[in-house]
C-alpha cells in the first residue's frame, strides 16, 4: 500500500512538472510573439527589451530544463519501484531510487530549481508590465 501511495505522489508531481513546464514555455510564447506590444516603440526608434523580461526568459527557460530533469527523475523512480514490486531484479542505481523514495532527493532538487525558477520567471514578467506602465 505505502508503495501504491508512493507513485501515486510521484504522477501528482509529474502533472505539476508539466504544468509549469507548459505555463512557461507558454509566457515565453506570448511575451515574444508580443515583445513589440510590450516594449512599445515610438516613432521608428526600437527600445532594448527590458532586463526584467530578458531575466524573465532566462528564468523560465531554466524552469524547462528544471522542470525535464524533473520528469526524468520521476520516471526513473517510478521504473525502479515498479520492477520492485513485480520482483524484477534492479540495478544499484534502481535501489537508490527506491530506497531514496522517503527523501526523494533525485527528485526533490531539480524540482525545487524548477519551482524557485519559475516564480522568479513570473515576478520579472509581472515586473515588466509595471516598469513598462509607468513608461519606463
Amino acid at each position: 500500500m505505502a508503495d501504491k501511495l508512493s507513485a501515486e505522489g510521484l504522477k501528482a508531481a509529474a502533472d505539476f512538472t508539466k504544468q509549469v513546464i507548459t505555463l512557461s514555455t507558454g509566457v515565453i510564447t506570448l511575451t515574444v510573439t508580443f515583445l513589440e506590444k510590450i516594449i512599445q516603440p515610438t516613432a521608428g526608434v526600437s527600445r532594448p527589451v527590458p532586463v526584467t523580461m530578458f531575466s524573465a526568459w532566462v528564468f523560465f527557460g531554466i524552469a524547462v530544463i528544471a522542470g525535464v530533469a524533473t520528469l526524468g527523475a520521476i520516471a526513473g523512480t517510478l521504473e525502479a519501484l515498479d520492477r520492485q514490486q513485480n520482483k524484477m531484479p534492479l540495478s544499484d542505481v534502481q535501489n537508490v531510487a527506491v530506497a531514496a523514495l522517503g527523501s526523494g532527493a533525485n527528485v526533490i532538487w531539480p524540482a525545487r530549481v524548477m519551482a524557485i525558477c519559475f516564480l522568479l520567471g513570473m515576478l520579472c514578467t509581472i515586473a515588466t508590465g509595471f516598469v513598462q506602465l509607468k513608461g519606463g
